[in-house]
């Protein structure tokens, strides 16, 4: 009786007292509407889970992550949407997301990283302005 305890307690031990949570991603990624860049997510599993850190970097950032939002988890298999307003808008432009997870023990864990190219509206409109004076 006492060696099945401690083979038991060896289980709870590895598979669910780890400390640390989990997420399982369905998917993670970067459109371009309307002008705007959108991040999207979903997970298949969330465990244990305080919050989700979205990060940006530009040329601008030099070379580093900056927090772009965080956002409370609302639970697996339902959409996470985020509208980046703020992205410098600039002629073309490499933007890399990355989304990280904080678990309530205070971990971290990269989920996902993305990297798009990115031309602002403001140029598409001064472009198209141009061709439409000559046609």
């Amino acid at each position: 009786m006492k060696r099945f305890l401690q083979l038991a307690l060896v289980v709870f031990l590895l598979t669910g007292f780890s400390g640390q949570g989990t997420v399982r991603m369905s998917f993670f990624k970067v459109s371009e509407e309307g002008g705007d860049l959108v991040i999207s997510w979903q997970t298949e599993e969330e465990l244990d889970v305080r919050e989700y850190e979205l990060q940006r970097m530009t040329r601008f950032t030099n070379g580093q992550f900056v927090k772009v939002e965080a956002l409370a988890p609302h639970g697996p298999d339902k959409a996470y949407l985020f509208t980046d307003e703020q992205i410098f808008k600039s002629s073309s432009e490499r933007v890399d997301y990355r989304l990280e997870v904080i678990y309530t023990d205070g971990v971290r864990q990269q989920l996902a990283r993305e990297q798009v190219n990115y031309t602002s509206t403001a140029i598409r409109r001064t472009w198209g302005s141009i061709k439409a004076m000559f046609q």
